[in-house]
């Protein structure tokens, strides 16, 4: 037998063995398939249940900041003044395609609040409202979206507007003080002294017509020995106000707006002009105030805030407590109407009637915890809980 002869008969006895190798190869690779298969849809799955997950945190983490937002306006110190989510209103701010509805029912999104019982580790689920008085809540998120919900926990406190406002100025004007000298002095006087070593002082930055409209013991400065209104009532003070205004319904374009307002327990005891108000104008326009009601208390006192240069025509008998503010003249000539607190006006103030500006250092003082800023979390309280 040739050597040719032997190699094909060599090849001819492994045409069976390359046969099974090649068997074993479409075995393993169909099983590397299957194996294959299972794995990148078991990756899908989890990886969509995670998406859903995430969306269901995202929604809950967004029910806790509407849920501080709402407190911020309607902080429940009582069990009558609890304020009601709107989960519809929630809901409506997203897409029922990217976020769809649980599955198998539920709700989409369900937050509330309960007293800290001062400052225990778990909230009382037996009251609903700031029971312990002392400004702290627990707050609860929870959100279903698909088959995934979460639950989420965070203790909240209220805190509030810090004033700040410069002591012993019952009057500082950017303009002239006029006054009549017709026996009614002095029209400028001390109720409730400011903090021990202040001095008390008038500040003008005209002239003051007339010097014995203040009391004996009140400083007169002019001129431009004066503080810087922004020392006094700042620019940023003026914005903060005007937003907490504009967010709490104490936004006005006219008098008759503000005059009709309704009461409100934290912004506005009375209705009216009582706590923050604040009017918009025009220059030359005049806002005229009359009337002979009490306005806030040396407890509760307020702010009247007269923005865009118009004129504010003080009179009737009304006792107003707190503080003005007026970007225009002020005008206090008409009627027997006190202002139990401070004054300031950017342009000239006159007192040729007779009433009176009254400093009240505690109406300044109070001014410092009489209106709420921000419900904010507290620090270290977050926590995700299991669903329910």
């Amino acid at each position: 037998m040739t050597a040719i002869e032997k190699l094909r008969r060599a090849a001819r006895s492994e045409e069976g063995a390359g046969l099974v190798v090649l068997l074993g190869v479409i075995a393993v690779l169909a099983v590397s398939t299957a194996a294959l298969v299972a794995f990148t849809g078991n990756v899908q799955h989890n990886t969509a249940d995670d998406r859903v997950h995430v969306k269901s945190f995202t929604v809950a983490e967004a029910g806790l900041d509407a849920g501080m937002a709402l407190l911020g306006q309607n902080w429940p110190a009582s069990a009558s003044g609890v304020p009601a989510f709107d989960a519809a209103g929630f809901r409506a701010r997203f897409s029922t395609t990217e976020f769809p509805n649980p599955v198998g029912g539920g709700l989409f999104i369900s937050v509330s609040w309960y007293d800290d019982d001062n400052g225990a580790a778990q909230p009382n689920t037996q009251v609903n409202y700031d029971a312990d008085g002392n400004g702290k809540l627990w707050l609860v998120s929870q959100a279903k979206v698909g088959t995934r919900a979460t639950r989420l926990l965070s203790l909240v406190e209220r805190t509030w507007f810090t004033m700040s406002l410069p002591r012993g100025i019952p009057l500082w004007a950017g303009g002239d003080l006029l006054s009549n000298g017709q026996g009614n002095n002095p029209k400028i006087r001390v109720e409730v002294p400011p903090p021990a070593g202040t001095v008390t002082s008038v500040q003008v930055g005209g002239s003051i017509e007339e010097t014995g409209v203040t009391a004996p013991g009140i400083a007169q400065i002019t001129g431009d020995s004066i503080s810087p209104l922004s020392d006094v009532f700042p620019q940023t003070l003026v914005d903060a106000m005007v937003s907490t205004a504009q967010a709490n319904g104490r936004y006005f374009s006219s008098l008759s707006a503000a005059q009709s307002s309704p009461a409100d327990p934290v912004w506005s005891p009375s209705g009216g002009l009582s706590g923050l108000t604040v009017i918009m104008t025009s220059p030359g326009q005049t806002i005229g105030v009359t009337g002979n009601t009490q306005l806030n208390s040396e407890a509760q006192p307020g702010v009247l805030m007269i923005l865009g240069g118009g004129e504010l025509d003080w009179g009737g008998t009304a006792q107003f407590y707190g503080v003005i503010y007026c970007q225009g003249v002020m005008d206090t000539s008409h009627g027997t109407a006190d202002i139990h607190g401070m004054v300031v006006t950017a342009s000239t103030e006159s007192l040729k009637g007779t009433p009176n500006v009254l400093y009240n250092d505690n109406c300044i003082a109070n001014l410092d915890q009489r209106f709420p800023s921000v419900v904010r979390r507290v620090s270290n309280s977050w926590r995700e809980l299991q669903p329910q």
